[in-house]
């Protein structure tokens, strides 16, 4: 039997406030991630269409565009090829790959929850998902930023490393999982009696 048609067991009516803020927390999810799909679909298009055309828009701005790049990069902005521009796309949608995830579980936890979902095998297969898209961002960030200083050609390279969010991920993988084997444990238990 699936989990999502196993029957939800009634909450307890001080369980209300925890169910509204569940919504307002999946309401908060769900513009945030439709920003990001956003972001992510603008910033590729803008690198390979608004960032040729700078000067067609405004001749200050493509000149101020090039100084900021000249600041970091040894690679004039004007000589990035397409091929070179379609590995940075590649390198900006492996960044937010992670992001996307996490978002969609932590939208779909909080969904759960709104619903009376709270111990659930979905809620906890969730929050898992969430700890382990956690850890990779961390991970994936270390990669996508050795990439992006290579293609871009930066000098000077500056990471960027989260590993609070490493923690927060792993903490967040280990409660799924020990939340796993106390439904195993009460099921069990409730087979004896």
């Amino acid at each position: 039997m699936s989990a999502d048609i196993v029957p939800v067991p009634q909450m307890p009516p001080s369980f209300d406030r925890a169910r509204r803020i569940s919504v307002v927390i999946v309401l908060l999810f769900d513009i945030v991630l439709w920003l990001a799909m956003a972001f992510t679909v603008v910033v590729p298009l803008a690198l390979l269409f608004l960032l040729p055309n700078l000067a067609a828009i405004s001749t200050e701005l493509a000149a101020s565009a090039a100084a900021e790049w000249a600041k970091h990069s040894s690679l004039p902005l004007a000589s990035i090829t397409v091929g070179r521009k379609l590995l940075l796309i590649a390198d900006f949608l492996a960044a937010m790959a992670p992001t996307l995830f996490i978002l969609s579980h932590g939208r779909k936890l909080f969904a759960g929850f709104a619903h009376g979902q709270v111990f659930t095998e979905a809620s906890i297969a969730h929050l898992k998902a969430l700890g382990f898209w956690l850890i990779v961002s961390v991970a994936a960030g270390v990669f996508v930023q050795l990439f992006f200083f290579a293609i871009a050609q930066f000098r000077d390279h500056d990471f960027d490393i989260q590993p609070i969010t490493l923690l927060y991920g792993a903490m967040t993988y280990v409660a799924a999982y020990v939340m796993t084997e106390a439904r195993q444990i009460a099921a069990e238990h409730a087979e004896i009696v």
